[in-house]
């Protein structure tokens, strides 16, 4: 019971930091229908910059935060204004478009990585102790990244729901048609989407720079972990990428113990499957809530 308890605290708060970067795969999907497959790159990149900064200068990867934020919401609006909204106008074509320059971009960006910082993996060994209650034991990065994540997830919520902008957004992801019958200027509001999703994303890759030793050729794995989050949770749907996290989180905590850290990779493509068979629109259905 103590190691079901254990495990199981530690998928949580695993799936709170997964939670945060998949919301920002989730939103440029909801809005763009396009599936970002440089997402998991400005994940690790900033999880690498942050070790970096902190190796060489000492500086707490939290005070990187509105750094990192501001870089990939830059680097986004920059992406889609300059390379995504030159794609063909057909939906077809724009798809296949779409996953093919992502596809490029993410060879891009590991190769800018290596180039800048190098091949080693790295961390940031901060807070490594962990709060004791009984036996359980809680780890105070892991708790740290939860909290904050959770946080950045309650902030994202909010401007989605309670802004122009983000009612704008919900409309653009909910009903094109429709967002254009009401003026909303749909150009600019993809160009926000992309821009906030990679924001998110490079925020979290900051809070995983101390849970994770990472190198800048990784992406693909926090891709394929976005990706298998939105699918769980219903692709488009918010509230379902935070449900998918979740569930992802106790399934990778409860794999690595009880078959090893490597059987406990395949879990995403493992869980990714049986949703697909068995619910291809996800726990929680397509559409935002």
């Amino acid at each position: 019971m103590t190691i079901a308890l254990q495990l199981a605290i530690n998928g949580i708060l695993l799936g709170g930091v997964l939670a945060l970067s998949a919301l920002g795969f989730n939103i440029i999907f909801g809005v763009m229908r396009v599936v970002n497959l440089a997402h998991g790159d400005f994940v690790v990149l900033a999880a690498v910059f942050g070790a970096y900064a902190f190796a060489q200068f000492g500086i707490n990867p939290l005070l990187l935060l509105p750094l990192t934020i501001g870089a990939g919401f830059v680097a986004g609006a920059l992406i889609h204004r300059f390379l995504l909204r030159r794609l063909p106008g057909e939906v077809a074509s724009a798809e296949a478009s779409s996953l093919t320059l992502t596809f490029g971009l993410s060879y891009f960006l590991a190769g800018a990585g290596i180039a800048t910082f190098g091949g080693r993996f790295v961390s940031v060994p901060y807070l490594t102790g962990a709060f004791q209650l009984g036996a359980i034991e809680i780890p105070q990065a892991r708790l740290l990244a939860f909290v904050v994540a959770t946080l950045l997830s309650l902030l994202f919520a909010y401007v989605l729901r309670s802004t122009v902008v983000g009612r704008a957004i919900r409309a653009t992801s909910q009903n094109l048609d429709g967002a254009l019958a009401c003026g909303v200027d749909v150009d600019r509001v993809r160009t926000l989407g992309f821009a906030i999703g990679t924001a998110v994303a490079t925020a979290a890759g900051t809070l995983m720079s101390f849970l994770f030793n990472l190198n800048a050729q990784q992406g693909v794995l926090f891709t394929v972990n976005a990706f298998a989050v939105v699918v769980i949770g219903g692709l488009g749907n918010y509230t379902g990428a935070v449900l998918g996290a979740l569930i992802l989180g106790l399934t990778e905590s409860f794999a690595s113990y009880f078959l090893g850290a490597t059987l406990a990779e395949a879990a995403p493509y493992l869980l990714f499957i049986l949703v697909l068979l068995f619910a291809p629109a996800g726990l929680l259905g397509r559409r935002a809530r």
